[in-house]
């Protein structure tokens, strides 16, 4: 039988009215749910319990767990797109309306987009223009905007104007309303529709309404901080008079603003879904306290947040630790750690490591190829599949001197490929037999032909063709250079990073292919080898690649994103690259819909809850003197991993827990029960010299318990007033405090509180 705690057991029996669970990481919220809807079935038919989650694999989960549980009614589980399917074949609109639902996400959609995006660009003059409207990425695009219109139920241009798409990109808005044109036109509708129009028909037809609010007597959904406006004006029309809603979910793990999530929906729960009670699971079975502080500490620099919620570790937990490295070498002594794990008995699939962006993993497929340790990634390898190593294969190739030995038409590819990356503005009707001719002649003839095929062509422009015609006789009797000087001197003179700039769709995209590069140049430098030992480490180790790809097994070390490992879980978790320029990643000239920094703070809280005994932080540094405030990200020092650690180990001790100008750790030690044993700050404690009148301060203020209701005030201040404002106010409070009557004593020692923790949080 499961034993539950205290908090649990609150949950599971709520009655009356809505109700929200804000579940903390590891806390133990799919065991909980199933307790509550084991408690419900005795009041609730189980045909009148709808439970929504987010993907089939977490409702097979669930399913399962519900039946372990000894639940033998069926009860209803669906995704959200599920429940929509059934529905939209269950009240005839399907068959009335003659539409059918797409299955293969993916293909049709993706054929209807392929064509509008070529009907674009044959309105286009330009060559350049017309060739960046046609690239993979730019159908890939379109078809994610597709979907974010959808989830946001906006029309496409204020959705485009949330992101932080390029302007040069703005054809995608008239690329959306032509695709539901065709859409309409075939009768399909794709699988974001089908949430929409379940919307739609709910609202249009009160009929089928009454009657779907009536079978929902309970609906409970998972993971509610990841909801969309899609899902929640599903959820708004399914709930009648007597339906009670029942969410569950953490709004310090909403990371999905790329797909419409937000953290407000979470946040106005109480206030949208009236009345509402809202309970807590806030004790994390899964790591100890110097996680559980670290974690806090980070997170607690948010406003969008329940600010008064804090998750603790479970009393038999053992401690986890946090350790922080800077290092010039990191994918190598994160590697040589792995090693060393593994060999002290670690199961591989015990380890993982967490990378912001799939960029960032290229080093490690190598270091991890070349160490013989097993690993997994749930994408294909970015080592053998990204076409910036290939760019180097092809160009180390050719100043080998082996390009001349190459078949014909393995030349003339392999020429195409040189002029295409970065594009040389040349048709590609036109630029494959250019190379064709090319390839036939030798390297010192081809400027003098590429002159004569521009006076052929006087309509096209030949300038970038010329110029890396010129660039690659350059480079051609360098082979025995070190490959990163050569390599080096074609990113420069091709202008690669610029046409990077140019044509990637959004900052993410350029982001990711400079670090692309940036990680082979890194590679070469550390060889420091000439051209053909770094054409031959590549060859082997992007064959090796492919050849794990097919034999790589589930019992490995992870190698995945953040992003992957959310709901997960690993005895031992690596982070690297937390460096103060990378993470938070913000783009400056974006939107809301661009990560912002909250948004990256999330994330990077999601990253160290997955760790079970350790997680390892790791930052840049370019020399042994930098300092951790030069080289880390913010929230390497938001986590105070030096007090989390101190303070942490002494919670699993007797007698005194030390003391730290931390409202975090005040809260931390007050939900154990253990705020008496911290150590006493002498008063009075003046912090700021400004903020000081006989005996009160600033500090004074953040040692004072907080007063009743000041949760909901300070939270409002820290959304609503600046920090100038609260500094004033400061000023204010303790200049009246000076000569107030004992009444109003009180009420600005109160005010003075108030204001102090409202500053600290900013």
């Amino acid at each position: 039988m499961t034993c539950f705690t205290a908090e649990q057991q609150q949950f599971i029996q709520h009655q009356n009215g809505n109700a929200v669970c804000i579940a903390g990481a590891g806390t133990g919220k799919t065991t909980t749910l199933v307790g509550l809807i084991k408690q419900k079935l005795e009041t609730v038919a189980s045909e009148n319990i709808m439970v929504l989650m987010f993907n089939k694999d977490i409702r097979t989960d669930f399913k399962a767990k519900l039946v372990e549980s000894g639940v033998q009614q069926a009860v209803p589980v669906h995704t959200f797109h599920s429940f929509c399917l059934k529905f939209l074949n269950h009240t005839g609109y399907l068959r009335e309306t003659g539409f059918t639902a797409e299955f293969n996400q993916g293909e049709q959609d993706k054929r209807f987009v392929t064509q509008i995006l070529r009907s674009i660009a044959g309105g286009e003059k330009s060559y350049q223009r017309q060739q960046l409207i046609k690239d993979p990425k730019t159908i890939e695009l379109v078809m994610n905007f597709i979907g974010l219109v959808k989830a946001y139920m906006l029309p496409a241009n204020e959705v485009f104007a949330l992101t932080d798409i390029s302007e040069e990109y703005r054809f995608i808005i008239s690329a959306y309303h032509d695709f539901e044109v065709i859409r309409k036109q075939h009768k399909v509708l794709f699988f974001d529709d089908w949430l929409v129009e379940t919307v739609k028909v709910l609202k249009q037809s009160p009929e089928i309404q009454a009657y779907y609010q009536h079978q929902c007597q309970l609906l409970i959904v998972d993971e509610f901080q990841d909801i969309n406006n899609a899902q929640y004006a599903l959820l708004k029309a399914l709930l009648g008079d007597n339906s009670q809603l029942i969410a569950v979910g953490d709004v310090d793990q909403c990371i999905y603003k790329w797909r419409g999530s937000a953290p407000q929906f979470m946040l106005n729960f109480e206030q949208d879904f009236k009345p509402a009670t809202t309970y807590t699971l806030s004790k994390t079975f899964r790591f100890g306290h110097s996680l559980a502080l670290a974690a806090g500490h980070l997170i607690a620099n948010n406003n969008e947040r329940f600010h008064d919620f804090v998750t603790i570790s479970n009393e038999e937990q053992s401690d986890t630790q946090v350790a922080v490295t800077g290092s010039g070498r990191q994918v190598g002594e994160i590697a040589q750690a792995i090693q060393t794990h593994l060999n002290n008995g670690v199961a591989p699939n015990d380890i993982a490591i967490l990378v912001r962006r799939w960029s960032q993993a290229l080093l490690f497929e190598l270091a991890f190829l070349s160490k013989q340790i097993p690993f997994q990634m749930p994408i294909p390898s970015v080592l053998s599949h990204c076409r910036e190593v290939r760019l180097l294969m092809e160009l180390m190739g050719f100043v080998t001197g082996r390009f001349r030995d190459y078949p014909q038409q393995y030349k003339s590819n392999v020429l195409f490929n040189l002029m295409s990356f970065p594009h040389c503005y040349i048709p590609n009707k036109l630029l494959q037999p250019f190379c064709n001719e090319l390839a036939a002649l030798p390297v010192s003839q081809w400027r003098s032909h590429a002159v004569k095929l521009e006076k052929i062509h006087e309509s096209v422009k030949f300038d970038s063709f010329i110029d890396r015609v010129e660039l690659l006789a350059q480079l051609e009797p360098k082979g025995s250079f070190k490959a990163v000087e050569v390599y080096r001197q074609y990113r420069k003179q091709s202008f690669l990073d610029n046409w990077i700039w140019k044509t990637e769709a959004t900052s993410t995209e350029i982001e990711e292919a400079l670090e692309r590069l940036d990680s082979i140049e890194t590679v070469l430098e550390t060889m420091d080898q000439p051209c053909e030992k770094a054409l031959q480490y590549f060859e082997y180790y992007s064959n090796q690649s492919q050849q794990h790809q097919q034999t790589s097994k589930s019992d490995s070390v992870q190698l995945t994103t953040i992003f992957r490992a959310k709901g997960c879980e690993y005895q031992h978790v690596f982070l690297p690259y937390w460096d103060k320029d990378a993470f938070p990643y913000v783009n400056r000239a974006a939107s809301s819909i661009a990560a912002d920094t909250e948004e990256e703070r999330r994330l990077a809280y999601v990253a160290i809850t997955r760790a079970k005994q350790s997680a390892h932080i790791f930052y840049t540094t370019e020399h042994n003197k930098e300092s951790l405030r030069q080289c880390a990200s913010q929230f390497v020092l938001e986590a105070k991993t030096n007090i989390a650690a101190e303070a942490g180990s002494a919670l699993y001790q007797e007698g005194e827990l030390p003391y730290f100008r931390s409202t975090l750790l005040e809260q931390y030690y007050d939900k154990l029960g253990r705020l008496e044993d911290m150590v006493k700050p002498e008063l009075p404690m003046v912090v700021e010299k400004s903020f000081s009148s006989e005996g009160y301060s600033y500090g004074w203020a953040l040692t004072q318990p907080l007063p009743a209701n000041a949760e909901k005030v300070i939270r409002s201040m820290v959304k609503t007033k600046t920090r100038k404002y609260l500094d004033g106010e400061l000023t204010r409070i303790l200049r009246e405090l000076a000569n107030a009557s004992e009444t109003k004593k009180k009420v600005l020692e109160n005010r003075l509180i108030v204001v102090a923790r409202a500053k600290e949080r900013k």
